[in-house]
């Protein structure tokens, strides 16, 4: 059987080579515009992962701002000595743990590096001026005393790294200790050679004529005037002495510096630790307390403020021994007595009888005026931003750097 082949000419054909372009043409097209969308895909997906690391890297940077601002917070540097720092590995380990993802650098320490310094220029030399612009290699405590300081926070995250810079203001709690007063209590009832008050070596002058006790009555014993030592002109009452508003604000620092306790035996333990300094330790009851202890609670420069707060008549016992002593002010609701062999140096105040049983190294009060005048001028309310100082930068991406999880 022979089969017949068609062979089109004419019109038809000259249809069927047309049809094959177009469908040719079609292809080329969407191939087009395929590589097209992979290519505008692949782009989005890039920038979008350039944007997530950019947001991450910013999130540490801004958390290295908060961690500095806290740092200061609980410990405002004052002097040399007293340098406030942020520890970047703790802070890098408990950001990596509270967020998983965050790809370190080749260098993991780069991942957050947080500095606080002062606001002075040390190109200048000393003293050093005051200025608006960071200088790395300024002192790291407020060296100005004009209560600001930098807080620098830098951050990489899978190689991008954003800068955060930030000046920091300290705000004080105004509190307002009598600057001349040594001693008030309401009844004094000593044994022995009664209880001694005298003035701290340097003496007040020039600055105080004298330091003053307040006692509106003495049974026994009575007060054992040392140099620069004289009963107060005019009598006052414990509330204006030690005022609510003043109550008030030393129990909010000791809640926010963690120093508020219920427990006279806590509250020992923590004046022993060496941990004390500079700090209000706050010790509420709803009977009385013994406090007690061997070793020296505070320094004339570091100066303790301990409150004990209990229920009028509570005999509370302040039993320090050895060569501990108190450096501070003693404020004691309720009656106190005084044992041990230490002395305060500072201040006392007790709201109802003070009865001395104790005989101190050096005199059971001695007025120093450097411990009050840091008491009223050292605890920090909290730590600002100031206004408009708030700058952030995008650095350049190191090239040679690779991140890794």
């Amino acid at each position: 059987m022979t089969r017949k082949t068609t062979v089109r000419h004419g019109p038809l054909a000259a249809q069927e080579g047309v049809v094959l372009i177009v469908v040719m043409a079609f292809v080329a097209v969407f191939v087009v515009v395929g590589l097209g969308l992979f290519w505008l895909v692949s782009s989005q997906t890039r920038a979008t992962e350039l944007e997530r690391t950019d947001v991450k890297a910013f999130n540490v940077a801004e958390a290295g701002i908060d961690a500095g601002m806290l740092a200061l917070k609980l410990h405002w540097p004052e002097k040399e000595s007293d340098i406030a720092t942020v520890d970047n590995e703790l802070l890098k380990t408990v950001i990596r743990e509270n967020t998983p993802g965050l790809w370190l650098p080749r260098n993991p320490s780069e991942f957050i590096q947080v500095s606080l310094y002062d606001n002075v220029d040390t190109s200048a030399g000393e003293p050093y001026p005051t200025t608006d612009v960071a200088d790395p290699n300024a002192p790291r405590w407020d060296y100005n005393g004009d209560g600001i300081m930098f807080v620098d926070s830098t951050a990489n995250v899978d190689n991008d790294r954003h800068r955060i810079l930030i000046q920091a203001e300290r705000q004080y709690w105004q509190l307002s200790f009598p600057v001349t007063l040594a001693l008030w209590s309401g009844v004094v009832d000593s044994n022995g050679q009664g209880l001694k008050v005298s003035v701290e070596n340097p003496n007040p002058a020039p600055y105080l004529p004298y330091a003053y006790y307040d006692v509106h009555d003495a049974q026994g014993k009575k007060i054992d005037e040392g140099y620069a030592v004289a009963a107060a002109p005019s009598q006052s009452s414990f509330s204006q002495v030690f005022p609510e508003s003043l109550r008030a604000a030393l129990e909010a620092i000791a809640r926010e510096q963690g120093t508020y306790f219920t427990s006279d035996t806590e509250a020992s333990k923590f004046l022993g630790s060496g941990q004390a300094n500079g700090k209000v330790v706050y010790i509420k009851a709803n009977s009385a307390v013994t406090i007690s202890g061997n070793k020296q609670v505070g320094t004339t420069d570091d100066p303790v403020v301990v409150v004990i707060d209990t229920p009028d008549g509570s005999q509370n016992t302040w039993d320090f021994r050895g060569t501990a002593d108190f450096y501070g002010i003693l404020v004691t609701v309720g009656d106190s007595v005084l044992r041990g062999t230490s002395g305060i140096h500072g201040a006392m105040y007790c709201s109802g009888t003070l009865s001395n049983k104790g005989s101190g190294s050096s005199g059971e009060i001695n007025y120093n005026q450097t411990c009050i005048n840091n008491i009223n001028g050292q605890y920090t309310i909290s730590v600002n931003i100031v206004p408009n100082t708030w700058e952030e930068y995008t650095l350049p991406r190191n090239p040679t750097t690779t991140a890794g999880s």
